[in-house]
């Protein structure tokens, strides 16, 4: 009898915990053709000649990319969660080859990053605990996307094929109303191709924390980062440190957006002195049609002696480098670079939006280099402009399920390009994506 009844609370006991869980499985198809014309991933310009004379590949592939992520979300009761989440990245039809995503070749420390290509990858796969230890404190072990303000500190690059940040590490916030600061520790991966990441040795390890107060409409966002290399049996060490802040207030009327973040540490012998900003203002209306134009101005510091016994140089934390930042062509990145920026949006419809912006890029020293592709003037030149770039962006939600994407981008090239020999011609590209999401709960 006794056996029997505490059987019988056992099955009540489960019966009134499946009741309070959930479970959902869901996840999303993206489809997207990448149409080049005089420029490619890994060099500038029609012959597609890169940084060592090498020829690399083609200046005017069509790319079919495939990116598919599914996995489940449990949540057992309202502190407890747990992700598992796989994802699958496929390319068709471009010229480079996977020794063109390599980095540190033919030697100990060599380990890929493609950017069209990584089978069956883990992606988001953790376990949460909120009320962990106090109120308002989350904690979370596990792979995970770490995103946050304009992701231009920290946030996974969800732009390519591969997704550009993922942690393997533990996570801490604390959150009360709108505010929170978050602390966390991990290692973010490699990309090749066919091997299983969580498996390999890591790229990066790192700290980062970042912060989130409100005041009114204004809003304060300090953070901090640790950033060390792990490759380093023939490579150079480093240890960065950042820190910093954003400020802005984008709700209505005159808005605005600004963030300054200051880089020091080593690299090697040599000691690190650089930093980066960005300057952005403008005019947004609240009516149907949510007409916002902005200028800004975006920094990134070089350095002007390669030589000496400083860098000078500023390298992003863990932040995303992709096309929503500095210019759909994917030429510039914020390192050793100067953007004068303007763009225009507008809804003319309820589910379409229309984006035009231009891009005015140099580097910010010329006697440093262009670090997406690593062209550098030849001896006795002082050439800074890259480029002029005019963008289009035409996004349409269809359904509430189904989000298409139009992107048209054109770069006419500047005389750090055409002085330099690296190419004469003016590159543009075309994006063409389709985003399905599903879910079942």
């Amino acid at each position: 009898m006794r056996t029997f009844t505490l059987m019988f609370f056992l099955f009540i006991s489960t019966l009134e915990a499946l009741e309070n869980s959930s479970i959902s499985f869901d996840g999303q198809y993206r489809g997207r053709f990448d149409i080049y014309n005089g420029v490619n991933k890994a060099a500038y310009g029609d012959d597609s000649i890169d940084a060592k004379g090498n020829s690399r590949g083609k200046s005017n592939d069509t790319i079919y990319l495939q990116q598919i992520i599914a996995g489940f979300t449990y949540t057992p009761s309202a502190d407890w969660k747990i992700k598992a989440y796989m994802y699958d990245s496929r390319s068709w039809g471009s010229s480079l080859e996977v020794a063109d995503f390599t980095k540190n070749s033919g030697t100990p420390d060599e380990y890929g990053m493609s950017f069209y290509d990584d089978h069956f990858e883990l992606f988001e796969t953790y376990i949460q605990k909120h009320n962990f230890l106090s109120k308002n404190l989350t904690f979370r072990v596990g792979r995970q996307q770490l995103g946050y303000g304009d992701s231009r500190i920290f946030g996974p690059g969800k732009w390519g094929n591969t997704i550009g940040w993922l942690w393997d590490g533990t996570h801490l916030s604390y959150k009360k109303d709108n505010n929170f600061i978050d602390l966390w520790y991990g290692q973010t991966r490699i990309k090749d191709s066919d091997d299983f990441s969580i498996l390999e040795q890591h790229r990066y390890q790192g700290v980062g924390l970042y912060s989130h107060y409100e005041f009114s409409s204004m809003k304060i966002e300090p953070f901090g980062a640790w950033k060390n290399n792990l490759h380093t049996e023939v490579s150079d060490e480093f240890n960065y440190y950042y820190g910093g802040a954003r400020v802005y207030d984008l709700t209505k009327g005159f808005i605005y957006d600004i963030t300054g973040v200051k880089q020091i540490g080593s690299y090697s012998t040599k000691g690190v002195d650089a930093y980066a900003y960005v300057l952005k203002g403008g005019y947004k209306s609240i009516n149907k049609y949510e007409p916002t134009f902005t200028l800004a101005y975006i920094y990134a510091s070089g350095d002007n002696d390669l030589y000496d016994n400083k860098v000078k140089t500023f390298t992003t934390p863990f932040g995303s480098t992709d096309g929503s930042h500095y210019g759909r062509m994917d030429v510039m990145a914020w390192i050793n670079m100067s953007d004068i920026e303007a763009k225009f949006s507008i809804k003319p419809m309820p589910k379409i939006n229309l984006q035009f912006e231009y891009h005015h890029f140099n580097l910010a020293d010329a006697a440093d280099k262009w670090y997406n592709f690593g062209y550098k003037n030849k001896v006795g030149n002082s050439y800074t402009h890259i480029g002029d770039e005019y963008d289009i962006t035409i996004n349409y939600k269809a359904t509430k399920d189904l989000n298409l994407l139009a992107i048209c981008a054109y770069m006419k090239s500047g005389d750090f390009i055409t002085a330099n020999d690296i190419a004469q011609n003016d590159a543009s590209k075309v994006f063409l994506q389709f985003l399905y999401k599903f879910s079942t709960n």
